[in-house]
Order: C-alpha cells, then structure tokens, then sequence
C-alpha cells in the first residue's frame, strides 16, 4: 500500500510539475515577444515562485531545469534564474550580425574603399587620442548610466558634472579641459555653457523601445526604481505622468527605504551605482536588466562627433 501511495504521489507532482512548465514556457515567450521580458532579465526565485504557486519548491526548480534544456533560462550559481530567450540558440541569433556586416561592407566598397583596408581604418582611429566628454546632468543615477555607456561603447574618457553644482560666475574646470559637453535635457542651460566655452555639446535622447517597455509594465502593474539620488525619481515622475498605469510607478532609495515592501517578482530596475549599495536578497524584485540608454540618432550623433573632433576623419 505505500508503495502504490508514493507512486500516486510521485506521478501527481510530475503532472504538477509539467503543468508550471508549460505555465512558466507560456509566460517567459509571450513576455519575451511583447517586450515585457527581454535576455537578462532575472526571473523570480525557486522560493518565491513557489510561495506564489504554494508549491514544493522542488517542483520549481525541476521546471525551471527543464527550461534550461530548452534553452530559455539559464540558472547561475548565487545569483538566480535568467531569461536568455530560445533564439539565442538557434542559427537565427547569427543572422542579424552577418547582415548588419554586409551593409557595412557594401558602403565601404561604394565609397571606393577597399573592404580589405577597412580593418587599417579602424585601427588608425583606435589610435587616436580618447576624446573628453563632460556628462552634466541634474542627478547621480542618470549621470552613472550615461558615463557607463559612453565609457563603454564610445572609447570616451569621461568625467561627470552635477548641475547644481555649477555656479553662473564660474565654470569648472572639468568642463574647460572637456572636448565634448553631453547632457540628457536642459537643453538651454547646456546650450549657454557650451556657448561660453565655445565647445560643442549633445542632448541625448532615450531609445523609443525602453520608453514602450515602461509604459507595458506599467500598465500590468506596479513597477520599482531603486536609486540613489531622489531627483531622479522626480525626473521620471514627469516622464511617466501621461502614461497609462502611472500610478503603478514606485521609486525607493537603496540607502533608506524598505525594500522589503517590493512584491516577490515585481518588474524592478535597479539604477547602475544603486548595484554597488544593495546588498543580496534585499528585495523580492524580478530584476530588469539594464539596457543601453541612447537611441539611434544619438549614438549617430555621438559618433560623428568623435569623427570631426578625431584628427583625419569625419570628412566626406
């Protein structure tokens, strides 16, 4: 007799178990095409799934196992359950770089260029001296994320500015010795800075997909910022005002609110210098992996500005 109970009870949670599988597949891929979840994104944790479920835990991490056969999540040791998305793994995932590489190619060899000598171009450019750019921004979460990416996908040597800092009657010397002046808004008082010191400047503008991303979350429910500089919580307290759901917006610091009160797997984004003060397990939070920040006509412009200040390029 309790052999025959103990196989009922092994084949039920087996059922039970398949039934979050597919629960779990169903989520993560309608999430992955609508742009809720996107690769990176932290998935809830085997204990938090499973209070949510009221499920035996094991049952969560024998689906979230299957799922990592099927290449849609990845579990790494000490840090959680990923989302990496099933075309990661497929031919597919190779196809947009082989693409993108093609078009480069063709306008290189349109311009009379040699593709062969592209290489020699590139690492000519590579030589030049780093360009300073001096990020002015009205608060220390947006001027982190900006540096981050100008660091690492530009080669700029950067230096951060905060603009309530900057007096009328003097101008830091950090933005004297800048080659290049970057801001994310106050277009005017940039433009006047920059004027002065006679240097160019760039307003930077948000890709249009992380903006369509909030809005999604937002209407699904709440979403959490966790920062560190409260002006920027009243920063995108105006951006989301006319957004459906804007009242689904939370933002708490990390040095002095109660994380706790973060429901287990809400969307949480969690600011790049905010990481270094939050401790392990500090919130229940699903995890939105950062992204880049700059839309297309900014990274152009960017770009074209490194070529015009670099010695030998930028011409036509």
């Amino acid at each position: 007799m309790r052999v025959g109970t103990e196989r009922r009870a092994n084949v039920r949670a087996k059922k039970r178990q398949e039934i979050i599988v597919q629960q779990l597949r169903a989520s993560i891929l309608s999430d992955l095409s609508t742009g809720v979840l996107e690769h990176g994104d932290r998935m809830p944790s085997v204990r938090e799934l499973g209070e949510q479920l009221k499920t035996d835990p094991r049952l969560i991490l024998g689906a979230y196992e299957q799922l990592v056969e099927e290449g849609l999540v990845e579990i790494r040791p000490r840090s959680g359950v990923f989302v990496i998305g099933r075309s990661r793994s497929t031919d597919k995932a190779n196809a947009l770089p082989r693409r993108w590489m093609l078009e480069a190619l063709v306008g290189v060899v349109e311009r009379d260029i040699p593709f062969a000598t592209l290489g020699e171009h590139i690492r000519r450019y590579s030589r030049t001296p780093r360009l300073r750019a001096a990020v002015i921004e009205c608060n220390l979460d947006q001027l982190e994320s900006m540096r981050f990416e100008l660091e690492t996908y530009f080669h700029l040597l950067v230096t951060t500015v905060d603009l309530d800092t900057i007096a009328p009657d003097a101008i830091p010397r950090t933005l004297r010795e800048a080659d290049v002046l970057i801001s994310a808004a106050h277009d005017d008082v940039i433009a006047r800075i920059a004027s002065s010191l006679s240097k160019p400047y760039i307003i930077t503008r948000v890709r249009p997909a992380l903006v369509a991303r909030l809005e999604r979350l937002l209407t699904r429910g709440p979403v959490y910022f966790l920062v560190v500089d409260r002006r920027f919580e009243l920063k995108m307290r105006r951006l989301v005002a006319p957004m459906a759901g804007s009242e689904n917006f939370h933002a708490l610091s990390v040095d002095g609110d109660d994380l706790s009160v973060i429901p287990a797997g809400a969307p949480t984004y969690v600011m790049r210098n905010a990481y270094a003060r939050l401790d392990n397990g500090r919130h229940r939070g699903r995890v939105i992996a950062p992204l880049r920040i700059f839309a297309e006509p900014t990274n152009r412009e960017i770009l074209q500005r490194i070529l015009e200040l670099t010695s030998g390029f930028g011409n036509e």
